[in-house]
């Protein structure tokens, strides 16, 4: 029986191992998913237990994205460009890293019919969500981006023709296509709270918001009532962990798989 495990700090909120266990009911795989709370100086020891074979496959989540690129043989271009590590496979007695939130955010917007070649786009906060979210968009062409930060002098890289932005520069933009909120704000418990503030509401087509719990924030629903387009994060967030089960298995799987955890875990989630 396989058995992969999501590595971090703090990990009772998760929804990981529910998302893997379903896939392994779906896709009838028998395998284990293992919740691995560890201190940082318990992760090379880990690490050894991978590359030994006692894991085939680990998810690394905050605070360790970062933390664990020291120890791998391997990073995939698209971890280097983000500058983090979320999927982990050995092979050939050789660990290597990958980012699959990169690729969950690309299918966010593929199953919404988005298309972000030539569009305006809107980026709040500049965290580790944030830069995949921004790769994502450079290499699909978006003709200008904006990411709003509340950090003076950010260190976060964007084009030449992008601009980091305080968030009281909101206000002035226009003609967006798509606003995407990568702050956690509005998020579970605190779910009355918002990113942007009543003057802040500019005009877009489109709205992600990649929390997923609430299903709907004040963030989403304010822009609902405007008839702009909205999405929850729930489907990056299955997404990006399907994109783990395809590298660690070396399969490519459809999105009926997707859509089908979508329903049993917005069962649990939702109720």
């Amino acid at each position: 029986m396989k058995k992969f495990g999501l590595l971090g700090e703090k990990l009772k909120h998760s929804f990981s191992k529910e998302i893997h266990e379903i896939f392994f009911g779906l896709t009838n795989k028998k395998a284990s998913y293992d919740i691995l709370e560890k201190k940082i100086d318990e992760i090379p020891e880990l690490l050894k237990e991978l590359r030994e074979g006692k894991y085939d496959g680990i998810n690394v989540t905050i605070p360790y994205k970062i933390e664990v690129m020291r120890y791998l043989d391997e990073v995939s271009s698209i971890a280097k460009k983000i500058g983090a590590v979320n999927t982990i496979t050995c092979k050939d007695g050789k660990l290597i890293g990958d980012n699959s939130d990169y690729y969950g955010f690309l299918k966010t917007l593929e199953l919404n019919n988005i298309n972000v070649e030539n569009t305006k786009v809107l980026v709040l906060g500049t965290g580790g969500a944030a830069k995949s979210v921004y790769n994502v968009l450079v290499d699909n062409c978006a003709e200008k981006i904006y990411i709003a930060t509340i950090v003076e002098n950010d260190s976060f890289e964007v084009r030449q023709k992008d601009r980091l932005i305080h968030y009281s520069e909101i206000r002035n933009l226009k003609s967006l296509d798509l606003i995407v909120n990568c702050t956690p704000v509005g998020m579970y418990p605190e779910f009355n709270m918002c990113p942007l503030r009543d003057e802040d509401f500019i005009e877009t087509k489109n709205l992600i918001d990649i929390i997923y719990n609430p299903e709907e924030t004040i963030l989403m629903k304010r822009y609902k009532e405007k008839g702009t387009k909205v999405e929850n994060g729930l489907m990056m967030l299955i997404s990006q962990g399907i994109k783990s089960e395809e590298i660690w298995n070396d399969e490519k799987y459809d999105t009926e798989i997707l859509e089908e955890i979508q329903k049993h875990l917005s069962k649990k989630l939702y109720k």
